[in-house]
Formats: C-alpha cells, structure tokens, sequence
C-alpha cells in the first residue's frame, strides 16, 4: 500500500507540474549542460533511460536504478560536442550489501581558449578565456523491496565564464518498480531541484558617475552590476522498459520516457535495446517526439560486455547543427 501510494504521488506531481507549465521557456534556464545526456547506452536509446540501467550512466537518468547493478563499477564518458566542445562524465560506485549503494560523479563542459574581444580591440586584446561547467554528486540508492528502488543525489554545481562565476546546490530523486506484469519496469525520476544560479565576479564592477549634472564630483566610483537569478534546468521524468525477450541467447528491450521539463513543452522519448548473448548490444531510438522544432531526433549505437567490463558507442543526429558522438567504457567487480 505505501509503495503505490507513493507511486501515486509522484505521478500526481508529474501531470501538475505539466498543466502549469504548458508554455514554452526555451533558454530561460542556466547550467544547461545538465540537459546533455550522459553515458551512450541511455543516449542511443533515445534517452530512454529513467526505467532501465546497465552501468554507471543510470546516475544521471534515475539515481534509483543504481540498486540493480552488480557490485561495485566506475565508469568513464566523453561526448565531442559541437564548437570544439568536450564533455566529460566519471562516476564510481561502492556495493555497501544490504545497506544499498553509495556513488560518486563528476560531469564537465569545457570549451577551448577563446580571444577576448571588445568594441575598441576587434582583433583582441591578446587575452584568452574560457567557459567551463562541472557537476560534482553523491548518491545514495537502495531496494526497498524486491520490486521497489529508492535513490538520491546531492550535487553541486558551479559556472565559470572567464573572471564571473556562478554556483548552485541541487538534489536529485528517483525511484523504480517492478510491476506485477512480467518484465514490466516503472521509473520516475526529478532532476535539477535546486537554487538559483547568479554570475558574480571582477567583470561586474563599473566606475559611474552619481550625479552627471554636478561638476567637480566623484565621477569614477566603483559599483557592481547585479546579475539575474536563473533557475537551473528542472525535469520531470517518468518511463516505462518492457523486456520483450529475456535469454541467453536474445534479450530485447523496449522503452519510453515522457519528460516535462521547466524551460520547455513537455514531449516523448522511445528506443530498444537487442542483446546477442549478453555480449553484443544494438540499440536506436528517437528523442523529441512531439516537440515542435525539434532538431533531428534519431539515435543508434552498440556496446560490449565481457566479464565487468562494457564499452559502448552513440551516433546522435542533432538536425541542421550535426551529428554527435558518445563514447562510454565501464568496469564493474
């Protein structure tokens, strides 16, 4: 009774917080790299993740689906982003039994140096910048049932653009049931609730003159410019994954994720799985379904698993901006 009142709950939030937020709010967030999927098993998917996890990845989608895996694991992922953009995913997991599993991440955007420019120097100053984002967790998940997963992580995110920065405390939450339906899984999950983010730094700082109509005053005194507040990106995630076939031979997976996100119209993400022996994967999906001006959408990929160890590979066409590429490999003991 307790688990499907919770269940109930959680699906209660999701379709509240989809009446109120049926206006659209692209670009009205911060910290946007926490929007890019991570690990390329759940992108190839298309990011259909939040009700089915293999590896480490799962931190990001759900934090609950890290009491299903296997002992302790660590994992590495990079994604070559548009613009010379990289981002960098690593997380590490300890089995603590009984007790569930305790997690630590880490996911960074960095760009290359870039010219700082300005009005007077349009060939540059001779100076360099660059942007950079990083979020650092710590997840706690655990089977409360044997059909029944909790999880949680605490993150710190913080924001660097040349001399300003901004940072942020966010929390995420998950959970997985395993419905009485055979091979049924469950999965809900929502991510980014937290503070605001507000840039701070030397680059605010202004010389102004109060009083332009008085002469001989102090017409250079220092003050700051006050930046905006900004939400970090919020989303609500609930999914489903049916094991359509599941031996040793053939195991095949269906999924999809309805998200409803607080910078955007809320839309449906589905993809597969086929395993060949628990060793060979091929996955493809499609994101973004129903989301007007969507750019691209399709997603495929493959993995190997071979005693803890996993390396997987993504192709993500993202519409006129390109295509993208995800490379993950994980060890699990």
């Amino acid at each position: 009774m307790r688990v499907r009142l919770l269940v109930l709950s959680f699906a209660l939030a999701l379709m509240s917080y989809s009446d109120a937020n049926a206006q659209s709010k692209v670009g009205t967030t911060a910290a946007g790299f926490l929007q890019i999927g991570v690990g390329a098993r759940g992108v190839s998917m298309g990011e259909t993740a939040v009700a089915t996890g293999r590896d480490l990845s799962s931190l990001y989608w759900n934090p609950a689906l890290a009491a299903d895996l296997r002992g302790g694991a660590v994992q590495f992922s990079n994604t070559q982003w548009f613009a010379g953009i990289d981002l960098n995913y690593g997380a590490a997991m300890l089995d603590l039994g009984t007790a569930g599993k305790v997690a630590v991440s880490a996911y960074a955007m960095t760009t290359g140096e870039m010219d700082v420019i300005t009005e007077e120097r349009v060939d540059g100053t001779g100076e360099v910048f660059r942007v950079q984002d990083i979020m650092f967790g710590l997840t706690y998940s655990r089977r409360l049932t044997d059909r029944f997963n909790i999880g949680g992580t605490a993150k710190y995110v913080t924001s660097q653009v040349w001399n300003m920065s901004a940072s942020s405390m966010a929390v995420d939450v998950g959970l997985t049931y395993r419905t009485p339906f055979d091979r049924v899984v469950l999965g809900m999950a929502i991510t980014n609730f937290g503070t605001e983010m507000q840039l701070d730094g030397t680059d605010t700082a202004v010389r102004v003159d109060l009083d332009p109509r008085v002469r001989g005053n102090n017409d250079g005194i220092v003050a700051n410019i006050r930046t905006g507040n900004w939400d970090l990106p919020v989303a609500f995630r609930f999914g489903a994954a049916y094991e359509l076939m599941n031996t040793r031979a053939n195991q095949l997976t269906v999924s999809a994720d309805a998200l409803y996100p607080n910078n955007n119209e809320s839309y449906l993400n589905a993809g597969l799985e086929y395993g060949i022996m628990e060793l060979l994967y091929l996955r493809g999906g499609y994101r973004q379904l129903f989301l007007a001006d969507a750019e691209g959408g399709l997603s495929l990929g493959t993995g190997l698993a071979y005693r803890g160890l996993q390396a997987d590979y993504a192709f993500v066409d993202r519409g006129r901006l390109g295509g993208v590429q995800y490379v993950s490999v994980g060890f699990s003991f």
